[in-house]
């Protein structure tokens, strides 16, 4: 990437974008065993590679790989929601059966069973 001075506006600014999906692209791939920033992060991405052909039909190889990475760092994210939501299933019965759990927890740790969130009780 090469700021010369005879390149537009419009050229440099989407060297700028395609570099920044690349960089976003990256991050949402290494995030991929969170749940919600690879989604974040692929979709920025996305959006970044496609605004950076600046209306043009092609996008330059910066642009490209921020756009692959972008949605496999995407499909990452859907892939472990996925996977959270069905092991929230099974190992608990659902959301009820979650926050039973936590409930049960907190009580053998020492918090008070009428009001588990008011933490200001127990200082």
């Amino acid at each position: 990437m090469d700021y010369e001075p005879n390149k537009s506006y419009i050229e440099m600014r989407s060297a700028g974008m395609s570099v920044a999906s690349l960089v976003l692209g990256i991050i949402g791939l290494s995030m991929g065993c969170c749940i919600y920033p690879p989604i974040i992060f692929g979709s920025l991405a996305i959006i970044l590679a496609l605004l950076s052909r600046g209306g043009e039909m092609h996008m330059n190889s910066y642009a490209k790989a921020g756009l692959a990475l972008g949605i496999i760092g995407m499909a990452f994210g859907a892939l472990f929601l996925i996977y959270s939501f069905f092991t929230l299933m099974a190992e608990f019965g659902g959301i009820d059966g979650y926050l039973h759990y936590i409930e049960e927890l907190m009580e053998e740790m020492g918090y008070p069973s009428s009001n588990p969130y008011d933490v200001y009780d127990m200082l």
